[in-house]
């Protein structure tokens, strides 16, 4: 992890006070590291944790980091950010936003299209609200045994906020907090190279300074208050765009770039389109996901590796399963039929 504060040694309150956590949703740009899929069983997401910490010593002036996270997240489940709320418990408020309206304001029949990307937009939402609200016990009351007070996890889903709106507030409000635009927290914000690349976590922090203005007051004692923390998952690698592509992992964007270069073309010059012999778009989907999040838990690289072995070991029942099982469904997307029942 990189802190861009003055206080790297901050360590994080025992038994602090509850974290305020942000979720922006994307349903569209699924997107992580490089080119962008059309995928309807994933999303993109930022989330940014606001824990306090504990000040080091009287002239700390850090009393809480801004814990930053983007990742891709099944729709269905919403794993990831399931695994979060238990890391970072107990938690008060979280908030939900989308980059999409949820809301279709035309009423015209050719807006027919928007409509269903609305309805669509909001049933994910609904999902992940879903799956927040269901983690009461991740609320300060069900943490702390001592706590009588039967409270629940607050959960707002957030108006849509303008990208430009949402990256201006961030910039103005983390000014202040990280020490001024001159200080060293706030010119090593402004160059993290994993923040130019991921708009969204700009976007997220805006929503966060919007729903709660008294985050970010401009009074003295705010001033150098916070530290910005780059997070990752503990089940999942995260991968820039810049490793992305030097490794050729997918093909390169708009049919260009250096992959193409060595020879080849756009759909066998790249690991994906090496490794992607998959019967159906849901599979192929699955691997991309796969390659883009490479999976670090030890117990479930092992589970793929025996069914693996398992394929094959056996290799009648694996021609068979791909020839007869899976024949029916190519061509078709299960996901995105789903999606529009």
């Amino acid at each position: 992890m990189s802190f861009f504060s003055a206080g790297n040694g901050a360590e994080e309150v025992p038994s602090s006070p509850m974290s305020i956590v942000t979720i922006l949703l994307s349903r569209s740009a699924t997107s992580a590291g490089g080119n962008s899929t059309n995928d309807s069983s994933t999303a993109k997401l930022a989330v940014v944790v606001r824990k306090p910490i504990k000040r080091t010593g009287h002239g700390d002036k850090v009393s809480h980091k801004l814990e930053y996270f983007t990742f891709l997240d099944d729709r269905r489940s919403f794993a990831n950010v399931d695994a979060l709320l238990t890391r970072f418990a107990p938690v008060s408020t979280v908030y939900v936003a989308c980059t999409e309206s949820l809301d279709d304001k035309n009423n015209n029949e050719s807006s027919a299209k928007s409509k269903r990307s609305a309805a669509e937009v909001s049933k994910v939402v609904q999902k992940l609200v879903h799956v927040i609200e269901s983690r009461v016990d991740v609320s300060e009351s069900n943490v702390n045994e001592h706590d009588d007070d039967n409270r629940s996890i607050t959960v707002s889903v957030l108006p849509n906020l303008s990208k430009a709106k949402a990256s201006s507030l961030a910039e103005t409000c983390l000014k202040h907090l990280l020490g001024g635009e001159t200080s060293e927290a706030h010119l090593a914000y402004r160059g993290d190279k994993r923040l130019a690349e991921e708009p969204m976590v700009s976007w997220c922090l805006g929503h966060l300074f919007n729903a709660d203005r008294s985050l970010c007051d401009e009074s003295d004692d705010s001033e150098g208050s916070c530290c910005v923390v780059s997070g990752t998952l503990h089940s999942h690698l995260a991968l820039d765009r810049t490793a992305s592509e030097a490794i050729h992992l997918f093909p390169p964007r708009n049919g260009s770039g250096a992959a193409l270069l060595t020879g080849g073309n756009s759909s066998n010059n790249s690991l994906y389109g090496v490794l992607n012999h998959c019967q159906t778009k849901m599979g192929s989907r699955t691997l991309e996901v796969w390659l883009r999040q490479p999976c670090v838990e030890l117990k479930e690289i092992v589970r793929r590796q025996e069914v693996v072995a398992k394929l094959v070991e056996d290799s009648i029942g694996r021609d068979r399963l791909r020839e007869e099982g899976l024949a029916a469904f190519r061509g078709l997307d299960i996901d995105a039929l789903g999606y529009k029942l």
